[in-house]
C-alpha cells in the first residue's frame, strides 16, 4: 500500500509539474495574449488535492469495500466542490480572462482525474489480491 502511494505522488508530481511547465510555456510563448498571471495556481491546486488523495489513500488501509467506495464517492464529489469554489474565487476576485482559466481548469481537471482513477483502480486490485493471498495463507 505504502509503495502504490509514494508511486502515485511521484507520477502526481510528475505529470502536474510537466504539465503546469508546458502549459506555461504554450501560454507564455505561443499564445502570449491568453497567458494570465494566475495560471501557476491551477497544476498547484490540484497537486495539492493529489496529496490530500494520497493522505486519504493511506487511511483507508483497514476499511472495508463499502465503506471505501463511499469515501471514494464523497471525495469525487468535494473534488468537484472545491474545484467550483476555486473558479468561482477566480471569477469573482480576479476577474481577468475568465473563459481562459476555465478551459485551462477543465483541462487540468480531466488529467488529474484520469491520473487517480488509474491509481484508485490500482488500489483495489491491490486490495483483491491481498484478500486473495490471505484466504490462500488460511
Amino acid at each position: 500500500m505504502k509503495a502504490l502511494r509514494k508511486r502515485f505522488l511521484l507520477v502526481l508530481t510528475i505529470v502536474m509539474g510537466s504539465l503546469g511547465i508546458i502549459g506555461g510555456i504554450i501560454f507564455y510563448n505561443v499564445i502570449p495574449t491568453e497567458f494570465f498571471v494566475w495560471y501557476p495556481t491551477i497544476p498547484l491546486f490540484f497537486y495539492f488535492m493529489g496529496l490530500a488523495f494520497g493522505e486519504v489513500l493511506r487511511m483507508l488501509n483497514k476499511k472495508t469495500n463499502i465503506e471505501i467506495l463511499n469515501i471514494y464517492l464523497i471525495l469525487r464529489v468535494s473534488k468537484v466542490i472545491l474545484t467550483a469554489a476555486f473558479i468561482a474565487l477566480y471569477i469573482w476576485l480576479i476577474n481577468e480572462k475568465d473563459k481562459e482559466f476555465v478551459i485551462t481548469i477543465g483541462f487540468f481537471y480531466v488529467v488529474y482525474l484520469t491520473l487517480e482513477t488509474k491509481f484508485y483502480f490500482d488500489f483495489e486490485k491491490s486490495l483483491k489480491r491481498k484478500k486473495t493471498n490471505e484466504k490462500i495463507k488460511e
